[in-house]
């Protein structure tokens, strides 16, 4: 119980400090007070209770003014937050009778931009089947952070991925990087960004022996939007790995798609896409070349 009392009382004391530091009024500043007539006094504050404060004035000497006849200040005004805007895409084919297949595939496109930085999220994923037996079964998804500076068109970044492929020797693929990207192109009809960096990756559930499972990688990368119209657009975006701990090794991540929008002002459009994935050290049984095409429909937000 001893022990308790002086916490208490040091508890009350911090919560006592910690309101007197709330007070939006300061003693010992000069201060400027809006009466709500809409008169304003400039004094040197001397007290500050909570039923009045007390001034210093130069002409009329100590005022005391109190706090209900004092305009409440003005509240910032709150700043709306940006929202994510970007596409999402399904597609979809199929068939039945003599054959059984399917094929199915989703993709999201996301950025939220700020004066600080921007954020990007790209994901997917595809799976086919044959006679309800998978034949193909691929998830990606990354997340890229850029920090704007001031006085200078580098963005310094920090990105993260996660690839799986129901058909390799190894579970799945994590990864990350970080680097500077430059805008070399910003124009209406092109806009071209180049990346470079470097990073790491991870291959979980490696049962290849002569594959290792961590890999130390340099990171040269390019991003790049044409549009062709207002209908038509087509974007290609790549990463490329080359390995730091193995020399003369690579991999690669990329990808392209070209749009039709069904109409100018409409979100929806038609999409003709690939995904790409190239590794020089993939395993046994695996090729290095692996790819996958789609044609679907889109939208954006």
């Amino acid at each position: 119980m001893r022990r308790a009392l002086p916490a208490c009382l040091l508890l009350l004391a911090l919560l006592s400090v910690s309101a007197h530091g709330q007070d939006v009024f300061q003693e010992g500043t000069t201060i400027t007070v809006e009466l709500m007539n809409g008169d304003k006094l400039t004094g040197i504050l001397l007290e500050a209770d909570e039923p009045k404060i007390v001034i210093q004035h130069d002409i009329f000497g100590r005022m005391e003014i109190p706090r209900a006849s004092i305009k409440p200040a003005a509240a910032k005004p709150v700043e709306p937050v940006a929202p994510w805007s970007g596409k999402a895409d399904l597609s979809l084919t199929g068939s039945g009778g003599n054959s059984s297949t399917q094929n199915f595939r989703a993709g999201v496109d996301a950025k939220h931009e700020t004066d600080e930085g921007i954020d990007t999220v790209n994901a997917w994923y595809l799976r086919n089947e044959d006679d309800h037996e998978a034949s193909a079964e691929k998830s990606f998804a990354q997340y890229r952070h850029e920090w704007k500076l001031t006085d200078s068109k580098y963005r310094p970044f920090v990105q993260a991925s996660y690839e799986r492929d129901l058909f390799v020797d190894y579970a799945s693929r994590e990864a990350a990087a970080v680097g500077v990207s430059y805008p070399c192109i910003e124009g209406d009809v092109h806009k071209v960004t180049s990346r470079l960096g470097a990073g790491i990756s991870y291959k979980s559930g490696n049962d290849d022996p002569d594959v290792d499972s961590t890999n130390y990688e340099a990171l040269v990368g390019l991003d790049w939007l044409w549009t062709i119209s207002t209908t038509k657009s087509f974007s290609f975006s790549t990463d490329v790995y080359p390995s730091i701990n193995n020399v003369g090794d690579a991999r690669a991540v990329s990808k392209a798609a070209y749009e039709i929008k069904v109409d100018p002002d409409s979100a929806w459009f038609i999409k003709l896409g690939i995904d790409h994935f190239y590794d020089t050290a993939p395993g046994s049984g695996t090729d290095r070349s692996d790819y996958n095409y789609y044609v679907g429909l889109g939208r954006a937000f």
